[in-house]
């Protein structure tokens, strides 16, 4: 459940309470409890394995320490980010905002998404639906829109979703804008209480907001919903206590125009143009900060071929956004703030997918070289029990599905496992510079 902002009416996470700050540090201690248990492990077991299974073993507990401690400091920051919380004051006057949506054969969901944004309380918006040379009657339907409401419609020949979007930019009068992809719907009171947060701390560059699954109705979605809970989210609330969220998403993130101008807008070098304009943000000097109210509805992949397409692009758009900003990992004396968040998208967005992929395999071939389970089983008994946890929290801090958490059960052995094989996979691909495609998701419509 969410409660409403009684100045506003917008409605934020029911995180601000005491039960959920003493169960916040509960879960950090036992996170940490879990860390030193391991550790105890590790120290009094290794001498039981010999040779390959040695080495094993203390590389994989090692990597298991890492990780739970990785995790505490995650959860850590996300407290901090509670407990440190300022509502801001109300806004005495409004800037012009305005919303851009590039859209690419978007016929099944664009009269759904501009709905939503005509539906928002913010009381000065423009809005810009940008038609990247759609082939089916989205220009169409967005024509009929036009004539009946505020919206104005561009129409340019397919060039992308990057220029789409930076279309959008040139073409907008607001001082903020705001990204919204076609398959979204934004919370009525998402744009108002992002332009509380940025207007007047010209030190912000963007507000991501929250996206949700709004098909959640299927295992594969369902998965993914968790995901988007334990992972994205939970991960860019931690961020955002340092002012470093390394990806304002597509469907909801709120910028400011100066800055994107600044820093050359949009780039077509990527398939993450999101997070490649988010790290150029943040290594010119700008913060990023989250907001968990500003919530997006999208629309996630129900079929397995079409998930594999979005997360192979994910991964490989990520990668390419670390190559780009790479230099600075040569520079760690130059500017130190800037090397740590290159090494930090490196590490959680290169190094530990492929570690993760790389001990479970390992692991398993011992398992059946040796006829030995017991490091195998170990491994992913850990792992589950980090994930049921970290659903655990969510689900009680934020209120959402308890159905979740069977799924945190069997994700580590189905559809986490799946993931780990594809970012492997992905990040192999991109190193060895494999030519691909978009391969844009088919809606259906939430």
């Amino acid at each position: 459940m969410e409660e409403p902002n009684a100045w506003t009416g917008i409605y934020m996470p029911v995180l601000n309470n005491t039960f959920n700050k003493l169960f916040s540090i509960v879960v950090i201690f036992a996170i940490i409890a879990v860390s030193l248990v391991l550790v105890y492990t590790l120290n009094n077991r290794a001498t039981e394995f010999a040779g390959w299974g040695k080495w094993l073993f203390i590389s994989m507990y090692s990597y298991l320490i890492f990780i739970f401690f990785r995790t505490a400091i995650h959860l850590l920051l996300c407290f901090a980010n509670l407990f440190f919380y300022k509502k801001p004051k109300k806004l005495s006057s409004y800037p012009l905002v305005s919303v851009i949506v590039p859209c690419y054969n978007e016929e099944r969901v664009v009269k759904e998404a501009i709905k939503s944004v005509l539906s928002l309380t913010y009381p000065n918006l423009e809005i810009i639906a940008v038609d990247d040379g759609s082939k089916d009657r989205t220009i169409e339907l967005l024509s009929e829109i036009e004539k009946t409401t505020k919206v104005r419609i561009i129409s340019q020949t397919n060039g992308g979703k990057s220029m789409a979007l930076n279309r959008g930019i040139e073409e907008c009068m607001g001082e903020y804008f705001v990204c919204m992809d076609a398959d979204s719907k934004l919370n009525p009171g998402a744009i108002e209480l992002g332009i509380s947060h940025i207007h007047g701390n010209n030190s912000i560059s963007a507000v991501a907001g929250s996206v949700e699954i709004g098909n959640a109705n299927t295992v594969i979605t369902s998965f993914q919903r968790l995901e988007y809970i334990t992972g994205l989210n939970l991960f860019k609330a931690a961020q955002s206590f340092l002012g470093m969220v390394t990806v304002v998403p597509g469907p909801i993130g709120i910028f400011r125009k100066s800055v994107v101008k600044k820093v050359g807008g949009y780039r077509t070098s990527t398939y993450a143009e999101d997070c490649e304009l988010t790290m150029r943000m943040l290594v010119a000097g700008y913060s990023t900060i989250y907001i968990a109210g500003m919530v997006a509805v999208t629309e996630a992949p129900e079929g397995l071929k079409a998930l594999i397409a979005q997360r192979y692009r994910w991964t490989r758009g990520i990668v390419q956004a670390i190559r780009e900003n790479a230099v600075w990992l040569l520079r760690p004396f130059k500017n130190f703030r800037n090397f740590a968040i290159v090494l930090y998208m490196t590490i959680e967005s290169v190094c530990i997918p492929i570690a993760n992929f790389l001990f479970a395999i390992l692991s398993l071939e011992y398992a059946l070289l040796y006829n030995n389970s017991e490091i195998f089983g170990q491994y992913f008994l850990q792992m589950t029990l980090l994930d049921l946890i970290l659903t655990l929290y969510c689900v009680i801090t934020e209120n959402k599905a308890l159905r979740l958490i069977p799924y945190s059960v069997f994700s580590r052995i189905t559809y986490g496992f799946g993931l780990e094989i594809l970012r492997f996979l992905s990040v192999i691909d991109e190193v060895l510079g494999i030519p691909m495609t978009w391969n844009k998701l088919k809606r259906k419509g939430l």
